[in-house]
């Protein structure tokens, strides 16, 4: 039993989102209403993705090699042509490919049934879908990790943006000092002036963590790879996600604010000197604090919508000073096997020690995982 309502903060045009479970288990450590710019795909676009046929040649090259193999073959050149192979790919067809086309595809993805290569890859029960061929045990646990429908649709790795405000923007204007003026290089080797003009920066931690990520996974997967602003994924948030960053991204705000019961909160720390302002606290009443000699990270994996979508994940990756989220981002990019490995399909907060002189010191310090059981 789900103990988590949705509030009904978001548009009615989006999808409902919030849910938290009823139990935890807490472990110490030592030490088409999609959005815009989702695109949809067919099951075949997803599999072909997935082995790097992207073109229409490399397609009748492979569709070839398959047809020469049926008893009795079918003669190279039989192929579709351009715009039906992209017909194909798009879910728009009416019926089925010829029979021979049909024999050629069920050969080429052993376990697919035609009917299933041309339904829409988000429609597909992930406990339907056969195992691809040629995935390693290590790719197929961290397409377990991303959760069934990242893995179908490709990632979107989230960053926070922000804009300089309305009274900064006045006093800059009073003080005489233009646009070009407001960001430069300090302490530059090189003598030439810097100018340039930034209506939108990026935090430079939270970059970091995002390429620690992007770079596992495209190394160990072959999914599509999209970056999006929060701003972006909060108005269009009906998608699985990876965000980088704490309250500074509204994505964070986001599951927070639809949730009764989020897994981890933001606090006011009330520290003496008012360096970190604010503090971590989890659902197990566990609060952790950032100093100057160790950060704190979170990696964190919710399911926003349960009974709507029971294969997405929305994954946090965030931390609490300058180390905190570029930390937590390198921790996740080289152990989130023995995470997979102890949590499963859970939900969990992992929270993440950080060194203050190296992203590469996060150790996992608390890991609180969601029962699936009710109380």
């Amino acid at each position: 039993m789900r103990l988590g309502r949705r509030r009904g903060l978001l548009p009615a045009a989006q999808s409902p989102c919030g849910s938290a479970n009823s139990g935890s288990v807490s472990v110490t450590v030592d030490g088409d209403c999609r959005g815009k710019g989702v695109s949809l795909a067919t099951v075949l676009k997803m599999l072909l993705t997935e082995r790097h046929l992207k073109s229409h040649p490399d397609f009748l090259a492979a569709y070839d090699r398959c047809a020469a193999q049926l008893d009795p073959p079918i003669p190279t050149g039989h192929g579709p042509a351009k715009a039906q192979y992209y017909q194909w790919l798009s879910g728009r067809m009416i019926g089925l490919p010829r029979a021979y086309h049909c024999r050629v595809l069920e050969k080429m993805f052993p376990g697919w049934t035609v009917e299933g290569l041309f339904q829409m890859a988000d429609s597909v029960p992930a406990a339907t879908r056969p195992h691809k061929v040629g995935l390693s045990g290590a790719e197929v646990q961290l397409e377990a990790f991303l959760g069934a429908e990242m893995t179908a649709l490709g990632a979107t790795l989230v960053y926070p943006t922000f804009e300089l405000t309305a009274p900064s923007l006045n006093a800059l204007g009073e003080a005489g000092i233009s646009r070009q003026r407001i960001f430069g290089k300090k302490d530059s080797a090189f003598t030439d002036r810097h100018h340039v003009d930034v209506p939108v920066v990026v935090a430079e931690n939270d970059i970091r963590g995002l390429l620690y990520v992007s770079t596992l996974l495209q190394r160990r997967t072959g999914m599509p790879i999209q970056l999006q602003s929060d701003r972006d994924i909060v108005a269009h948030s009906d998608r699985p996600f990876i965000s980088f960053g704490l309250s500074g991204n509204d994505c964070t705000h986001l599951y927070l604010e639809t949730v009764e019961r989020p897994l981890f909160t933001i606090r006011d720390s009330h520290a003496e000197d008012d360096s970190y302002v604010e503090c971590l606290q989890l659902s197990d009443g566990s609060r952790y604090v950032s100093s100057d000699n160790r950060n704190i990270g979170i990696i964190a994996r919710v399911r926003p919508s349960p009974d709507l979508h029971p294969d997405r994940y929305w994954i946090y990756c965030a931390g609490l000073g300058r180390r905190g989220t570029a930390g937590a981002g390198w921790y996740l990019a080289n152990y989130w096997s023995p995470l997979q490995h102890r949590i499963g399909d859970r939900e969990f907060v992992a929270v993440i020690g950080v060194h203050q002189y190296s992203d590469q010191t996060a150790g996992l310090e608390h890991l609180l995982i969601e029962s699936t059981t009710s109380a």
